[in-house]
């Protein structure tokens, strides 16, 4: 259950009243639960671009739904009243009219656990990093979050790492390297808390689970996003 109780609003609709983090844990549960399937039938696809496997993992999560009372939706907006608006890869819809998530409140349209994906490695010149941070522009998986391009009101979201080349231990240790070398060059934006921490491995690691404790600077105003990043390994 997303909801631990719900009760009816003025208006005679309903309203998810949530226990902290009981929704997070819901909808990453489902993921977690999912992927090693989904893994099965993408492996192989070494070359298949970002988009066309995000579109395939957000239509075999929404096939996984069943009963739960919420969807999945693919490149979600995260500004309706921007036509040029940042899309988020995935975002997690309630299907009540408003959700309650700690002490934030979230509408029928908006997302309150959005998924952002990467290919390991991010093909392209100089996009090597982008799991991490872009070149020349904000375009970096975790940077996203912690500038509040992606999830500017969540506390929690995920990151979704298709491996394509190497294995997951390699790309543990680049990615906390590349951290690393932020830290040094912007201390007052990366900390060492933006590291992954393996959490957990499937079958031989096929798929790994991962966390991290992000500190978020929007406006200079800090706060923090909790990430929780699942690697695919397709080789």
């Amino acid at each position: 259950m997303l909801a631990d109780n719900t009760a009816a609003s003025g208006s005679g609709k309903f309203v998810a009243d949530i226990k902290p983090d009981s929704s997070i844990k819901s909808v990453v549960t489902l993921i977690e639960n999912s992927l090693y399937e989904f893994s099965i039938k993408v492996t192989g696809h070494l070359t298949e671009n970002e988009k066309a496997l995000t579109s395939k993992l957000c239509i075999f999560l929404n096939n996984k739904v069943d009963s739960h009372p919420f969807r999945f939706h693919h490149e979600f907006p995260e500004d309706y009243s921007s036509g040029t608006s940042a899309q988020v890869d995935i975002g997690t819809i309630s299907r009540f009219d408003q959700l309650i998530v700690e002490d934030r409140i979230y509408g029928e349209f908006d997302s309150f656990f959005s998924i952002e994906a990467k290919r390991l490695p991010t093909p392209g010149n100089k996009r090597e990093k982008e799991y991490v941070i872009g070149h020349g522009k904000s375009c970096g998986g975790i940077e996203r979050f912690k500038k509040g391009i992606h999830g500017s009101r969540l506390k929690h979201a995920a990151i979704v790492g298709y491996i394509q080349e190497h294995d997951t231990v390699y790309w543990h240790s680049q990615i906390n390297n590349w951290i690393d070398e932020l830290i040094i060059v912007d201390s007052k934006l990366w900390k060492l808390a933006d590291k992954l921490i393996v959490r957990k491995s499937i079958n031989h690691s096929k798929i790994v689970k991962l966390v991290s404790k992000n500190l978020r600077l929007i406006k200079n105003k800090s706060d923090i996003i909790k990430l929780t990043h699942f690697w695919i390994n397709i080789t």
